[in-house]
């Protein structure tokens, strides 16, 4: 995804916190969310996932 997409998708973060069950979750959604920080404050670059 790009800056544009990965700043939309910080504005979906809040939603999806409520629905974590667990502390684990919780620490893989901030680590998504600082990824997408980054990416969204750094014109020009993108994020790429890899897996399922």
């Amino acid at each position: 995804m790009n800056e544009q997409e990965a700043a939309t998708a910080l504005q979906e973060i809040h939603g999806l916190r409520r629905s974590c069950a667990d502390k684990r979750q919780l620490a893989a959604l901030d680590d998504l969310t600082t990824m997408l920080e980054q990416c969204a404050a750094t014109p020009g670059s993108y994020l790429w996932f890899a897996g399922d």
